[in-house]
């Protein structure tokens, strides 16, 4: 409250998580009420059970391109299916094994690869260039050296650039060589069919496109090259073992069936949302610029650099006047030091610390865009004040 007036919330903040959609809500309450079960129960019960885990399993496919819906394995989230993917290869790889990735992978990725160094996996992390894209040449060049999987994250979680996937896939594939992607942020907001791409593992999270926390998953061309993290029952066929989050799963299926019946809606609104705002703030702040590519991007996605005003003061400010967003992933909010994946692209840490990431989602409306834009400006110059009076 402030004066006794709600103050409007904002939300900008939808590639950390979006909200479930209403269809998505009343789907998860339908399964929470009489329809609940477990899917390994033999009982009626757990057959209707299997039933719902079964149609989600099928829209989460038709959503990611596969025909095969036995190849999509739930997880609790994308961080999982990440760490499914990689663990997967080094099991398959027991003597020695070689994996490249990237210097702006998301931290379930990053951290994983940490993990795997000190216990003596090879691990290459190819570079970006300032518009945050690899350098193709870069990968052709670390493929000379035997290597086991390719991990290149599809779309940046913090910038929205998008990796040129289709000459990746083809370096990839001229050296017969496994390539996982990060899709996360590119589920939903670009079209593809994995089974038209030579990807033998791609990863998600259903709370990428409204539907709710706690569930991810992993497509798997093979999906007998996968080795579990869990040991336990038969869920998702041994793969991923413990009792699945059926209303998650379900909540995630029914927002996969309508993405799939408004994707290019949702691409155009969403791209007419970013830019109209975009553009906005490009004029009224001095010294504002675009971090990242500006042509090859996710529809919903900017990051921002401010010019040199402190954006963790900003992002609090913001926050206090009900807009929400961030500074980098949810993931790494919490760490102190300046965003990784932004120093990858060669900002300075002031740089870096003034850069802020606006993600914006279907229920946000161009209204919304107006107001926020007027927040930025306010709180931006209030800043500026404040730095002039003291220097």
């Amino acid at each position: 409250m402030d004066g006794g007036n709600t103050i409007k919330e904002i939300y900008f903040d939808n590639n950390a998580t979006t909200k479930p959609l209403p269809e998505v809500r009343d789907k998860v309450l339908e399964v929470l009420g009489d329809n609940f079960g477990n899917p390994s129960s033999l009982h009626s019960t757990g057959e209707r059970a299997r039933n719902y885990l079964n149609n989600a399993r099928e829209s989460v496919s038709r959503l990611v391109g596969s025909q095969k819906p036995s190849n999509i394995i739930f997880t609790s989230s994308g961080t999982e299916a990440n760490n499914l993917a990689l663990y997967s290869c080094i099991k398959e790889h027991r003597d020695h094994c070689r994996i490249i990735t990237t210097r702006i992978e998301h931290s379930s990725i990053r951290k994983m690869c940490s993990f795997l160094e000190i216990n003596d996996v090879d691990i290459y992390y190819l570079s970006v260039d300032a518009l945050g894209r690899i350098r193709l040449e870069e990968l052709e060049k670390a493929l000379e050296t035997q290597t086991d999987l390719v991990s290149i994250q599809w779309v940046n979680n913090e910038t929205g650039v998008v990796q040129d996937m289709e000459r990746i896939l083809d370096i990839c594939k001229s050296k017969d060589v496994l390539f996982h992607t990060d899709a996360a942020q590119a589920l939903g907001k670009i079209k593809f069919r994995v089974e038209d791409l030579p990807i033998d593992f791609l990863t998600f999270a259903g709370h990428k496109f409204h539907s709710p926390q706690g569930c991810g998953g992993i497509y798997a061309r093979d999906k007998f090259r996968l080795h579990p993290i869990l040991f336990g029952g038969f869920q998702e066929e041994g793969f991923r073992p413990g009792t699945e989050n059926l209303p998650g799963i379900v909540g995630m299926g029914k927002a996969a069936e309508i993405r799939i019946d408004n994707i290019d809606k949702v691409i155009h609104d969403l791209s007419e949302l970013r830019d109209g705002f975009e553009s906005k703030i490009l004029d009224f702040i001095p010294g504002s610029k675009i971090n990242g590519d500006s042509v090859n991007r996710v529809c919903n996605t900017t990051n921002i650099m401010l010019g040199r005003i402190d954006g963790r003061k900003l992002v609090k400010m913001l926050d206090e006047r009900g807009l929400r967003c961030s500074q980098s992933s949810a993931c790494t909010n919490f760490d102190p030091s300046p965003s990784y994946v932004l120093k990858a692209l060669g900002l300075d840490d002031d740089q870096a610390y003034s850069s802020i990431r606006f993600s914006f989602g279907v229920e946000n409306t161009i209204d919304e865009i107006e107001d926020a834009v007027n927040i930025v400006r306010e709180c931006v110059d209030e800043l500026n004040s404040e730095n002039d009076s003291n220097s």
